[in-house]
């Protein structure tokens, strides 16, 4: 049976994510924000009562899932079909989201593109010892630069996932980008006054910090700020939790290299759809 979680769901929910804490960095850190209750598109499975998956559709149709009973596929498919905001983007570890896929495809969601995405994890001692004897820092973003902030986030939106949000809500896409920047979640590399280098500091639990948004504006890059940038938010982030991860297109072959340069190890896959919405709505 699927229904939706609330604030008494919340142990239960935190105990079956934390048995995969990398795996499911994002789904915890809003449990753990509190959400359970405030958000209808937390939903679970339960079978005879005892919790068994976990699925997130949110606001705008990002999609999450944590399964621990294959019986749970069909009707979280159905599920996330009947629900008034539809599938959008999904993402998550491959063993979990490709048999979800199969499950939620027959209902005519149509995708843009499928992708498979290697997640990186970095703690300090795979850091190059360039890297950690570097005393470079990165600042935390201003409300100043808000506007370079949402200028290079559309445009690595549009690169690196064929999508263009600030183009289906301009001020939604700026509200968000503004309240990130208030909480210390977007952080750059400045060359006399211009951003060089920036990245967002989104959800962590004890394990790791996620890391996404890495991006170097396009009259910069091929200098060096994009290795310069991320082995020094990736020392200070290491300062609070034990390790910093992210994930990125398996095809991106610069991005992987850059990477693996810095002490990023491949642990595990994810794999993301990015849906025709239209489609899946109908």
């Amino acid at each position: 049976m699927v229904c939706g979680l609330g604030v008494s769901d919340t142990i239960e929910t935190l105990l079956l994510l934390r048995v995969r804490p990398l795996h499911n960095v994002f789904l915890e850190y809003l449990v753990r924000a509190g959400v359970l209750g405030r958000m209808a598109g937390f939903m679970g499975y339960r079978n005879q009562r005892r919790l068994e998956a976990v699925l997130l559709i949110g606001p705008l149709g990002e999609t999450a899932l944590e399964v621990h009973n294959p019986d749970a596929y069909a009707p979280l498919a159905k599920a996330a079909h009947q629900f008034p905001v539809r599938p959008r983007h999904i993402v998550g570890p491959e063993d979990i989201t490709t048999p979800f896929w199969k499950a939620y495809a027959p209902y005519g969601a149509r995708p843009r593109w499928e992708r498979r995405e290697p997640m990186y994890v970095v703690s300090a001692r795979d850091l190059p010892d360039a890297s950690r004897n570097s005393s470079e820092r990165l600042q935390p973003a201003t409300e100043v630069d808000l506007a370079e902030v949402v200028e290079n986030s559309a445009l690595q939106h549009r690169e690196d996932l064929k999508d263009d949000p600030f183009a289906l809500d301009p001020e939604g896409f700026r509200a968000r980008h503004l309240n990130d920047i208030r909480e210390q979640r977007w952080w750059v590399l400045r060359e006399r006054g211009r951003i060089v280098f920036e990245v967002h500091v989104g959800a962590e639990n004890e394990r790791t910090v996620q890391i996404g948004g890495v991006m170097t504006p396009p009259d910069f890059r091929n200098r060096g700020y994009a290795s310069r940038g991320l082995a020094a938010i990736v020392r200070q982030l290491l300062e609070r939790r034990p390790a910093v991860s992210l994930f990125c297109d398996e095809a991106n072959l610069a991005a992987r290299h850059v990477y693996q340069k810095l002490g990023f190890r491949n642990l595990f896959f994810y794999r993301s759809w990015l849906l025709d919405q239209g489609a899946a709505s109908e």
